[in-house]
C-alpha cells in the first residue's frame, strides 16, 4: 500500500491524539489538552507521563509503541536540555563548520570531549550520565567512608509482579531505613536495573552508623556479621509441607 500523505510534523501539540486514535477515541484529553488548575499545580511533562503510565486505566502503559512514543519525546527534551547549557556555559565553538567540529573529535580535544560531556549528562544510559552518577557514588565515598554493606533485591519473576514490587518497597522502607534492623542507617545509595525479562532489580550501597570497618576492626566485623546476616537452606519436604499445611 502506498500511502500518499503529506507526513505529520512531530513537533505539533496533539501529535498523540493523531497518533494513538484507539488511546483518546474522542480527540481529547492528550498531553496539550486545557486544563483546570491552580498555576503552582500544572503537570510538567514527566508528572504528566507518570500519571498516564501509572493510571487505573492500563491501556496507556499496555502500548508498546505510546510509551517509546514518550520515551524518544523525554529523550529529545533531554539532549535540547544539555545543548541549551552548553550553549550558554560556552561560546567557542559558535560559528564552527562541520569539518572543524570533526577535526576537534579526530584529535580528541579535551575541551571539546567535555562540553560533549555536559550536553550528552542529562541523558540516562549514556557514558557521560554514569559519569555523572560515578561522581556522585565516589563523592559519597569521600563523605562517609566505604559502604557498610551492598545489598541486591530482586522481585520474584514467577510470582505476581506487583505485589512483589509493593512488597520490595516496603521492606526496604520499613524494614531497612525504619526498623533499622542492620544497625541505624547513615547512607545509602540505590541503582535500578532491568533484566531482560522486565523484572526490576535493584543494587544498593549502605552506610550503618557506628559499624565495624573491614581490614581494622576484625574481630568486630565478624560479630557484626554474625548478628545480622544469616543464610538458611529449608529442609527438603519445605515444599510438599508448605503447599498441604498453609
Amino acid at each position: 500500500m502506498n500511502v500518499k500523505e503529506v507526513p505529520i510534523d512531530n513537533r505539533q501539540e496533539h501529535l498523540d491524539l493523531l497518533c494513538f486514535p484507539t488511546l483518546f477515541p474522542t480527540g481529547q484529553y492528550g498531553e496539550h489538552h486545557p486544563r483546570q488548575s491552580y498555576t503552582a499545580q500544572t503537570l510538567s511533562f514527566s508528572e504528566y507521563i507518570k500519571s498516564r503510565l501509572l493510571n487505573k486505566d492500563s491501556r496507556f502503559r499496555r502500548n508498546h509503541s505510546y510509551c517509546l512514543h514518550y520515551y524518544r519525546l523525554k529523550i529529545n527534551k533531554a539532549l535540547k536540555t544539555g545543548i541549551y547549557n552548553l550553549l550558554k556555559t560556552s561560546r567557542g565553538n559558535v560559528g564552527q563548520t562541520v569539518a572543524e567540529i570533526l577535526e576537534k573529535i579526530n584529535v580528541l580535544d579535551e575541551e571539546f570531549e567535555g562540553n560533549l560531556s555536559t550536553m550528552l549528562a542529562p541523558i540516562r544510559g549514556t557514558n557521560q550520565y554514569w559519569f555523572r552518577v560515578k561522581g556522585e557514588v565516589k563523592a559519597m565515598f569521600a563523605e562517609y567512608g566505604s559502604p557498610t554493606l551492598f545489598l541486591t533485591l530482586s522481585c520474584a519473576a514467577y510470582d505476581s509482579a506487583d505485589i512483589a514490587q509493593y512488597l520490595r518497597k516496603n521492606f526496604f522502607n520499613i524494614v531497612i531505613l525504619q526498623r533499622g534492623v542492620l544497625g541505624k542507617l547513615e547512607q545509602y545509595y540505590v541503582k535500578i536495573e532491568y533484566q531482560m525479562r522486565g523484572a526490576p532489580h535493584y543494587h544498593i550501597l549502605l552506610w550503618i552508623e557506628n559499624a565495624p570497618v573491614v581490614g581494622i576492626d576484625r574481630p568486630e566485623v565478624c560479630s557484626f556479621i554474625q548478628d545480622r546476616i544469616t543464610c538458611h537452606i529449608p529442609d527438603n519436604q519445605y515444599e510438599i509441607v508448605f503447599a498441604s499445611m498453609m
